[in-house]
């Protein structure tokens, strides 16, 4: 309880005037994977490696890596055990926990996660994902595995002409900023707290109400860590 308290404290003193800053993004080629950091020609991979926070309205979990999250499916009247049914990046409230290891094979970014899940629950089947966003719900748009959406995108970013340092992730031929909201623990992030992570760009705001933001959101860029794992 004393850790919860602390941790909506925290989060309710983030000087908000630090806020993302604004940049000019460059969308990079993806066909491949030679715009990523890392690439070997050879085999037309890149990474792995970790995605991190930074330039965030939350200082708080400036520069975390991911974890990673998912949904469990299960309807004992015809289920013999629980499955998954998809999942999603997230960023953690602590960042000396295990992270999720991200690399792009082909073109194509990938996760390293499980797919699948024992009688008991327990995650299993671990293998590189695919990565995609809807494409029909662009107001709630994370990072996901075990879904058919559209691919993500990388950027350069620019502020006042100079190139600023790293590869960031984006989509919509121009978004970089992603909404950044915290969550409590449950049985799919592994009994661990975790900020979910939305990309924003066009039609993100909440559709009922028109807010760019939901309640306690605040943003951040999400870069490629240029460091292998």
């Amino acid at each position: 309880m004393l850790a919860k308290l602390a941790l909506v404290s925290l989060l309710a003193t983030v000087p908000l005037a630090a806020a993302t800053p604004n940049v000019t993004a460059k969308l990079l080629p993806s066909e491949d994977c030679s715009a990523y950091p890392g690439y070997n020609a050879a085999t037309n991979t890149a990474g792995p490696w970790l995605i991190q926070v930074v330039d965030s309205d939350n200082v708080a979990i400036e520069g975390f890596g991911d974890t990673s999250a998912y949904s469990i499916s299960f309807d004992p009247r015809v289920d013999h055990k629980p499955t998954i049914r998809w999942g999603y990046i997230t960023f953690p409230t602590r960042n000396d926990i295990a992270k999720t290891p991200l690399q792009c094979a082909g073109g194509v970014l990938q996760a390293r996660v499980p797919t699948d899940l024992t009688d008991a629950g327990a995650p299993t089947s671990v293998q590189w994902a695919p990565l995609s966003l809807p494409v029909d719900e662009p107001w709630d748009a994370p990072l996901l595995w075990k879904f058919n959406g559209q691919p993500p995108q990388i950027f350069e970013h620019y502020i006042d002409g100079e190139k600023q340092d790293g590869v960031f992730l984006g989509a919509y031929n121009g978004s970089t900023t992603w909404g950044l909201k915290y969550n409590s623990a449950t049985a799919g992030s592994s009994n661990q707290d975790f900020f979910y992570a939305r990309i924003l760009g066009p039609n993100s705001a909440d559709p009922s109400t028109g807010a760019p933001l939901n309640a306690n959101e605040t943003t951040a860029f999400i870069k490629i860590l240029d460091v292998s794992v």
